[in-house]
Parts: C-alpha cells; structure tokens; sequence
C-alpha cells in the first residue's frame, strides 16, 4: 500500500462564515483522532478565500473506509455536523483529489 494525499478544496457560503468554518473544521479534526489510517490534516486559506484541506493517510483503502462509515452515519450528533458542513460550505463546488506521496 502506498500512502496518499487527498487534497479537498472548498469555499464557504460566506466571507463572513470563517469562524463557523473553524468549529466544523475543529470537529472533523477530532472525528479523525484514532482512525486507522490517518496520519495528519492541515487546512490552509488562500488569498482568493478558497480553503484547502490537506489529508495525508496510510491508504486510500483505508481512506475511503473511513468516508463510507461517515457518511452512514445516522447518529444526532454526527448529522448535525453534516448540517452544519452544508450551512457553511458550498458543496456543489468542493472538489477533491487523491495524490500518491512519492
């Protein structure tokens, strides 16, 4: 297995949604912790607003096991960040991509 990186990039609905972007962004640091897989997480702004989520993991096996148990997750708590993710992201227009580390 080669170690990947997946790179998502994304902007808020609003200039003005930064600090709700931190919380959500505080969030899904804390969802990864322990995960099998995961090695790190960076999120860095650009100067046109457009944020970039940096995710290094062990595989991307591993990581697309860990987005499926996420998005089958039903629980109160973790749709309610899923809300909260949609009111501060413009999904339609994230994008991601996956990048073997040489």
């Amino acid at each position: 297995m080669s170690k990947i990186m997946v790179m998502a990039k994304l902007r808020l609905n609003d200039a003005n949604l930064l600090e709700d972007w931190k919380a959500v962004s505080a969030q899904i640091d804390r969802d990864l912790v322990g995960v099998d897989g995961f090695i790190s997480r960076d999120v860095v702004q650009a100067d046109d607003g457009l944020i970039y989520c940096i995710l290094k993991w062990e595989s991307k096996a591993q990581q697309e096991k860990f987005m499926e148990e996420l998005m089958a997750r039903t629980d109160e708590e973790s749709m309610a960040i899923m809300v909260e993710f949609a009111r501060v992201v413009n999904v339609e227009e994230m994008s991601k991509e996956f990048l073997a580390i040489v």
